[in-house]
Formats: C-alpha cells, sequence, structure tokens
C-alpha cells in the first residue's frame, strides 16, 4: 500500500506541472465517509450490524477541448483515489485499503453548483478474510485481494476560486469476482462529505450537442472469465450477447436481446451441451458519448441442474468503452440481487 500512497502523491503534486502548456483543470480531494452494510442474507444480517467509516484521498484533472467533450458529451473529471474503509469490526471484518480509477461527468452544472457522477473501479486488500475456523461467519470476503465498483452521485459548491466542498452518496460493492469462495460480496452505501482544492482551474467553454439520432444501435458482445470447479482446477467461461437499444435522450438508451453463456466449470453428465446457459434481457444504457455503462435485467430460459437453483431472473452491469467507430472493450458484473457471481473482460461490436 506505501507504494500507492506514492503514486497518488506523484499526481496530486505533480500533475498540475505536467499539463502546464494545456487546457486543463486539476483539483485535490479529502473526504470521509459514513455508511451501512446490507445484509443480503439472512446469516449476514448478526456481522451487517456495524457501520463502516472511510476517509480518502483523490487526484483529478479535466480537459476543455472540444475533442474530450466529445468523448461523453459532457465535461468531465478523471481520476485516481486512495482510501481506508474501517468496517468497526476488527475481530471479523477489519479493513479495506483501496486503490481506484473513476470517471465523473457534470450532470448539471451552474454558477458555483454543480452535479455530477462518479463511477469507478479499483483494487482492495482486505485485512480480515473468510476462515471455517478463525473467522466462519465473514462470508463477505474470502481473498485479500478484491475488486471495490462504486458509483457515486455528488453535489458540490465553489465557495471561492480554489476551494469548493462537496457531499455524495456512494453505492460500494466489493468481491472477488468469484475467484474464491464463498463470495458473497459486500455492498454498503456511504455518505460523504469532503473538501475539494483546486490547483489549476479553467473556465468551460458551451459546445453544441449533435442532433439525437432516431435509429436502432445493433452490437454483439463477448465476456470471458476463468472459474474454478469443483477439483479445484480453473476452467473459461464465455458469455456470448447480442442486442439492441434506442435513445431516449442524450443520456439514456432502452433496449434487449439475448445471450448465451457457456461454463466449462460446471459439471456435467454426458455432453457439455448440458453447460449451455440461454436467457433473454431487457437493458437501461447511460451513455456518455463513447462510454456505456448498461444494466442488465435478465431472465433464464433454461440453466443446468443444480446451478443457482432458487434464481429465475440476474443482473449484468457493463461498463465499455467505444474504440474508434465499431470496438468496444470494457469489464462486466454479474449478480443475483445483491450477490455477485462473477467479473469478466468484454470485448464487442457495435454494427
Amino acid at each position: 500500500m506505501k507504494t500507492g500512497v506514492w503514486v497518488i502523491l506523484f499526481f496530486a503534486l505533480f500533475e498540475p506541472y505536467s499539463f502546464a502548456q494545456t487546457s486543463s483543470s486539476h483539483r485535490i480531494g479529502l473526504e470521509s465517509h459514513y455508511g451501512w452494510i446490507i445484509p443480503h442474507n439472512s446469516e449476514l444480517k448478526d456481522i451487517s450490524s456495524s457501520n463502516p467509516i472511510s476517509i480518502g484521498i483523490t487526484s483529478q484533472w479535466m480537459k476543455n477541448s472540444r475533442k474530450n467533450w466529445e468523448a461523453c458529451h459532457c465535461f468531465h473529471y478523471l481520476g485516481l483515489g486512495l482510501s481506508v474503509t474501517d468496517f468497526q469490526n476488527p475481530a471479523e471484518l477489519g479493513k479495506s485499503w483501496n486503490l481506484t480509477g473513476s470517471f465523473e461527468p457534470f450532470l448539471f452544472r451552474r454558477d458555483k453548483f454543480s452535479i455530477s457522477l462518479a463511477s469507478g473501479i479499483g483494487v482492495s486488500y482486505l485485512t480480515k478474510v473468510y476462515d471455517p475456523l478463525e473467522n466462519p461467519r465473514n462470508t463477505f470476503f474470502s481473498a485479500p485481494i478484491s475488486f471495490l465498483l462504486f458509483v457515486t452521485p455528488k453535489f458540490t459548491f465553489d465557495f471561492s476560486r480554489n476551494w469548493a466542498v462537496q457531499t455524495s452518496f456512494s453505492y460500494n460493492h466489493i468481491s472477488n469476482g468469484g475467484q474464491r469462495q464463498p463470495n458473497r460480496g459486500m455492498n454498503f452505501p456511504m455518505l460523504g462529505l469532503g473538501v475539494l482544492y483546486y490547483t489549476r482551474k479553467i473556465d468551460l467553454p458551451e459546445f453544441e450537442k449533435h442532433q439525437l439520432p432516431t435509429r436502432w444501435f445493433f452490437y454483439s458482445d463477448l465476456g470471458i472469465n476463468s472459474r474454478k470447479t469443483t477439483d479445484g482446477t480453473r476452467k473459461p467461461n464465455f458469455t456470448l450477447a447480442a442486442g439492441a437499444y434506442r435513445k431516449l435522450s442524450g443520456i439514456i438508451g432502452i433496449g434487449g436481446g439475448i445471450e448465451l453463456a457457456k461454463d466449462f466449470s460446471l459439471p456435467v453428465e454426458e455432453s457439455r451441451m448440458e453447460a449451455l446457459i440461454p436467457a433473454v434481457f431487457l437493458e437501461n444504457h447511460f451513455l456518455f458519448g463513447r462510454f456505456d455503462f448498461s444494466q442488465r435485467f435478465a431472465a433464464y430460459l433454461s440453466k443446468p441442474l443444480g446451478y443457482q437453483e432458487n434464481q429465475v431472473f440476474y443482473q449484468r452491469y457493463t461498463l465499455s468503452y467505444l474504440l474508434g467507430k465499431n470496438v468496444q472493450l470494457g469489464a462486466g458484473l454479474k449478480a443475483h440481487g445483491h450477490v455477485a457471481e462473477y467479473l469478466d473482460f468484454r470485448v464487442g461490436w457495435r454494427f
């Protein structure tokens, strides 16, 4: 974690000079949070009674060029963050040290007030994980190195040229992406209060948005990861999807499609065809230029015997970036309600 501290300090202290010849803003943030743990299973109710607290530092930068604006049809900050979360249950839950990257577009700007929506992903080091003898109740975490995903609406008020105060509401999820069991993952919302210092601040121009397209967008994507079998080895898992969506506004699109999963880690009796998992889905897209944050609500059409026996529906959350005109790269999370099943890498093609 010392390396992470030096990375953050480098960007916080020296980044303003590296962009001295460009039109960009840079700010450093310090924020504290207070939250609660969602017990998404009755067995987790007792261990979920504590209230997590955290403190973190961020370094964010933003350019005001039209090219940068067209990446999401909005001005946005990119950032790095370092934080520590104390779950206030030292014996069973311990702490998480988090190193994250974030994308934060403006949703609304007027005078000194703005609303933004930050989202990001990172790596967490967990000091307490599941142990069948010494820590059996902590089925949230089973791997010290796990992943953190978050989405955070933020409200910012600039009370001077260089200083601002910020409040936020974050929804956080930590899990190991199904790489080790048990992996129920933890969901914990938090309220935040912080202060921002602008090392450099520029005025933002106004750019005209393109006319809203009326056509349907068609795409396909492939998800790839590996999952552990009953004998402890790892086997590949593929998910192929095809879908379409239409924009309802500049940032919202609605659509649907089908997907077919082939999980080689699942046991079969006679043929690998038994491990095919078809599903249909409805999907919402938050579209910020080249960025696409989609949420699929899917229903299984069939599934192998013993796989997710009590589940009919699932969600898949995907964050992707459009390279050129057609290629999309990103990552996805499959979950059943509040319980994450796995993370995967995704590559797609938009027609």
